[in-house]
């Protein structure tokens, strides 16, 4: 496993390192939509600050964002803060954020914790 995951009151927090796939993201996503406190969070920060390498596709990508606009039906609006400096993880994120432009899940980069969880904490 190459993540953790911290549930916090109104934040679930997914910190990523070394080799991240296609299928830690999937994982990752199934844990979180499967767990019961799902429904009541609002607020995402995947951190991947601390990886050595990011073997995503456009394509998959294209099924973790389906993955998540099916899961906007039941959870209508969701803040997603990709926290990253890679250029790789920014473009296959733009790629995300334009699977899920027509729900309620907005999605922003930023290149420290810090940032991202000002605004997560910002209405």
């Amino acid at each position: 496993m190459t993540f953790n995951i911290k549930w916090d009151k109104k934040v679930v927090h997914v910190k990523f390192r070394g080799i991240v796939t296609a299928q830690d993201l999937i994982d990752a996503n199934n844990y979180l939509i499967s767990n019961a406190e799902f429904e009541n969070i609002h607020n995402q920060v995947f951190d991947f600050i601390d990886i050595t390498d990011f073997l995503i596709t456009k394509e998959d990508i294209e099924i973790i964002a389906t993955m998540d606009k099916a899961q906007a039906e039941w959870n209508k609006t969701m803040k997603v803060a990709i926290v990253t400096n890679d250029e790789l993880v920014k473009s296959i994120t733009s790629e995300y954020e334009k699977h899920l432009k027509e729900t309620g899940w907005i999605t922003r980069i930023f290149k420290d914790s810090k940032s991202a969880n000002a605004w997560i904490k910002s209405e």
